[in-house]
């Protein structure tokens, strides 16, 4: 095709990012523009968290149904190993009011990665945060990708993957791995996970102590450990 489909000036703003289109238009004062980039880049990017959600979800099948759970759980632990760990290394350190308020601030700020609205409950022990709703495996529910010919592993039997549940949804089984790694590695979890009763259609609780020494003992239970003294 001889014909050009793209003028100079479309390549031009083609090229460019999308927060630097929309730091432009604010720069230029319109407000419009601006507008309209945000939820461009709003949808650019949840296509994008989107696109690896699937993938991940959808590899993660394949190797628990070709595999077994044992190498499922494997894999899985080598996966978020290769991010949840040095993630918390990254956190402020300390045992003081200041740094746990930065430490929460930067998992929040993780959360909002999964661009979905965020409720934050605060009281005397412990701060629960919630995904309205989870953006990555409650949609996967709500989208219906555990049903039909083409669905997603759904793991069973009471074991590590499910929270001693009888099944639970392969992206989710991930949860259970965290806190798992951050025992091990630092003695107790900074946040564990309160699966909803109805995954997907309930939201599921990220709780965070306040003081660690007061997390329940079931947390540690789960996961086949006994909490320490």
């Amino acid at each position: 095709m001889a014909e050009r489909l793209l003028r100079p000036d479309e390549i031009a703003e083609m090229e460019k990012l999308s927060v630097d289109r929309v730091i432009e238009a604010i720069d230029a004062g319109d407000k419009e523009a601006a507008k309209k980039l945000a939820q461009r880049m709003y949808n650019e990017f949840l296509s994008m968290h989107d696109l690896y959600r699937n993938w991940a979800a959808a590899t993660l099948s394949f190797i628990g149904r070709r595999f077994g759970d044992q190498a499922l759980e494997e894999a899985m632990d080598a996966g978020v190993k290769s991010w949840w760990l040095p993630n918390l290394e990254k956190m402020p350190q300390g045992d003081d009011a200041a740094a746990l308020r930065a430490r929460v601030k930067m998992f929040v700020a993780g959360l909002r990665a999964h661009l979905m609205p965020l409720h934050i409950e605060e009281d005397d022990e412990k701060i629960v945060l919630q995904m309205r709703p989870c953006g990555s495996g409650g949609r996967l529910i709500l989208e219906g990708k555990y049903e039909g010919p083409e669905a997603l592993l759904t793991v069973k039997g009471k074991q590590l993957l499910t929270y001693g549940r009888e099944e639970f949804p392969v992206y989710c089984a991930h949860e259970p791995i965290m806190e798992l790694q951050d025992i091990k590695a630092h003695g107790a979890p900074f946040v564990v996970i309160e699966p909803a009763a109805e995954l997907g259609r309930q939201h599921c609780n990220f709780i965070i102590y306040k003081d660690k020494s007061k997390i329940p003992a079931k947390y540690y239970e789960r996961l086949g450990l006994k909490k320490p003294e």
